[in-house]
């Protein structure tokens, strides 16, 4: 018998390969074949090109054994590389002000040690997904993934790994090593090239030399290289890999080098920036978070695989709807005092920026930081009469800069309003002023002291107020602390702002935080709203200012002249609106009530990457509830109408998003039922 052992222990020793469990495979436009030692995966993309990918079920060997397309090898023997480094949260998942290196427990990093111990294969939709676990990264552990989506050279390659510790924060970087024989030369040096679009927008091909990892600044976040037949890029989710930040400076997000022949590629985080806070990403215990890389395969030259991942963003331009004008409100850019210096006709370098982007008109918020918000004299009546100036100066029939502040004082928390036209306001006064005077220059001014007179004036002057970055950053704790209040319960106030904040790479989509607080706004019996913002300092075209964007399509014949503007404000409160990272759009949309308290939901979707979801959300006054509708089966760019429906039984309000791979996504405000 112990001889029997010692055969079937050294008989196992030999067995090199893991099986693959196929038992979730099912015929599809993503074919799946298997060996005792590999998996072969097939499809055609949209030009109905062959392409395959081989995994090797050796623990020994390179996972992507190879990826070819028509029978031509494009990646050869490709290996996935991954690392993080983690930290410890302080003040809850939603605190944005928080640096972690600064915790006295310290940080640790981590390099993955990646031994496969199984295999399994899975039709989703259409799509295959092929998870190998055996994937270690000091506090994590997991396996990889490799996803493939039909009708496209897309896959997405992402490590699912979990932890256990307590308030971690953490940021990844990840990557993909190729070996490219060819390119070997002497002393284990290599003649590898790397391409991408440089930060001023110029295509740029350069040596990759030496083992080190090397930076790179590229705008539209991706690089790629020539590999046999083809080229390949990689990329991260456009919005979802980036934690916000007040300041978009493009921190080099890409890397490359080569060496020993393989050519690597990848996404990278840097530890901090040159602020005493810098947001990392969470990790409650025990969710499964999706540390993505998305590789784009080409069947020529880089630039034209670099191309493609430009389509998937519109080349970071929001698309124009007819019908609709591009908002985005919340930027901090000092405009009015730098306009004070260099004249009103001066262009500043933010008009531009956003311009090409396809923003249509923003909402400024200047005094923050800047100028002299606090005075109760002449300066800043000068400093208001000049910020109308020069937000009328910037303004023309293709934009339109909206001023408005942030103003904070008061009403509790960070806030911010925006008055439809010229109104003169001191956030506080003198014991002698009176809440209401003349001035011979600027006519009728109000000078508020409390929360009281501030409501006075909304009212007087008919104000757009909303609550910025709700329940993180200054408003920590609001509107909660001021559900009751007379301002907060006032019509004038539109509700919230939405943004991707805080990152949880376990979540399907982006900005939990704010679409907790409407569902529960909604629940009290409140009809609120979310609002895309931004919340960014000074930019100019070098920044990495898409990878932090989400923009309101409002739904409206044509821009409004700055004497207008106005008119855009009463569309919002209307709710005639739905709110983008830009990829996922919503041009109808329509929800109402069926028979046996149902919810019927009607839309038209368009997208760039292929969909992961829709999801009706509802509540009866107390609970929250929510149906998901997957949409696995959607390819890349599509165009559709969309119907579904809930039992929603005594639901009072319901609201739609769609979200895609990437976690980019569209949604629209609550409706309630009549």
């Amino acid at each position: 018998m112990r001889i029997l052992a010692l055969l079937a222990i050294a008989f196992g020793s030999l067995r090199a390969a893991v099986p693959l469990d196929t038992s979730r495979v099912r015929p599809g436009p993503v074919a799946l074949t298997s060996t005792a030692d590999s998996a072969t995966a097939r499809w055609h993309d949209a030009a109905n090109r062959e392409w395959t990918a081989e995994f090797s079920l050796d623990p020994k060997a390179a996972l992507l054994t190879a990826v070819r397309v028509n029978g031509a090898l494009v990646i050869d023997h490709a290996r996935p590389f991954y690392q993080c480094t983690t930290g410890k949260r302080r003040g809850g998942w939603d605190q944005f002000f928080d640096l972690p290196p600064s915790h006295p427990d310290g940080t640790r990093s981590f390099a993955g040690d990646f031994q496969l111990r199984s295999a399994r294969a899975a039709t989703v939709g259409d799509r295959l997904e092929l998870a190998f676990d055996g994937l270690r990264m000091g506090i994590f552990e997991g396996g990889i993934r490799y996803v493939i989506f039909p009708g496209s050279s897309l896959i997405e390659q992402v490590a699912v790994l979990s932890t256990n510790e307590p308030d971690t924060a953490y940021f990844y970087d990840a990557g993909l090593r190729i070996t490219v024989n060819a390119d070997r030369r002497v002393g284990g040096n290599m003649e590898s090239y790397v391409s991408f679009y440089d930060t001023a927008g110029e295509w740029k091909t350069v040596l990759s030399d030496g083992p080190e990892r090397h930076p790179a600044a590229v705008r539209y976040r991706s690089i790629a290289t020539r590999t046999g037949a083809g080229s390949v890029a990689v990329f991260p989710a456009p919005h979802q890999y980036f934690f916000p930040r007040d300041f978009t400076t493009n921190m080099a997000y890409l890397w490359h080098s080569s060496w020993k022949g393989v050519v690597s590629l990848g996404i990278r985080q840097l530890p901090d920036d040159a602020t005493p806070y810098y947001p990392w990403s969470n990790a409650p215990p025990g969710t499964q978070q999706r540390m993505s890389l998305f590789l784009m395969l080409g069947a020529g030259d880089s630039h034209a695989t670099v191309d493609d991942v430009l389509r998937l963003t519109h080349a970071d331009r929001f698309a124009a709807i007819p019908g609709y004008v591009t908002f985005a409100p919340h930027w901090h850019y000092a405009y009015t005092v730098q306009a004070m210096e260099h004249g009103m006709a001066w262009t500043p370098p933010f008009k531009p920026v956003l311009e090409a982007m396809g923003v249509n008109a923003a909402m400024i918020m200047d005094f923050h930081g800047d100028g002299h918000p606090a005075d109760t004299g002449q300066l800043r009546l000068e400093e208001v009469q000049a910020f109308y100036a020069a937000c009328r100066e910037q303004s023309g029939p293709g934009f339109l800069l909206i001023p408005g502040e942030e103003a904070n004082v008061y009403f509790g928390g960070h806030w911010a309003l925006a008055f439809p036209k010229p109104v003169y306001w001191r956030m506080s006064r003198k014991p002698e002023q009176p809440y209401e005077e003349r001035d011979p220059r600027f006519g009728k001014v109000y000078n508020v002291a409390d929360s009281k007179e501030l409501l006075d004036l909304v009212r007087a002057g008919n104000a757009f107020v909303y609550q910025t970055h709700p329940r993180t950053k200054g408003s920590m704790g609001y509107p909660d602390k001021i559900r009751d209040s007379a301002h907060f319960l006032d019509a004038h106030w539109f509700g919230a702002g939405w943004k991707a904040l805080p990152s949880d790479l376990s979540s399907p989509r982006l900005g939990d935080r704010a679409f907790k607080l409407v569902d529960d706004m909604s629940n009290w019996g409140l009809h609120k709203q979310l609002m895309g913002e931004v919340d960014v300092f000074q930019i100019d075209a070098s920044h990495e200012l898409y990878a932090h964007m989400n923009v309101n399509y409002v739904k409206l014949p044509a821009l409004p002249s700055f004497d207008r503007y106005g008119d855009l404000l009463d569309a919002l409160r209307r709710g005639e609106f739905f709110v983008t990272t830009g990829e996922v759009l919503l041009p109808e949309a329509s929800i109402a009530a069926g028979a046996g308290g149902r919810i019927q939901v009607r839309a038209r979707i368009q997208h760039t990457f292929p969909l992961e979801m829709a999801e009706i959300v509802w509540g009866d006054g107390e609970q929250t509830f929510r149906k998901v509708v997957p949409l696995e089966e959607t390819r890349p760019f599509g165009d559709f109408a969309f119907s579904a429906e809930a039992e929603g039984g005594n639901w009072k309000w319901a609201r739609l998003a769609v979200w895609d791979v990437a976690a980019n996504g569209a949604f629209g405000n609550p409706v309630w039922r009549k």
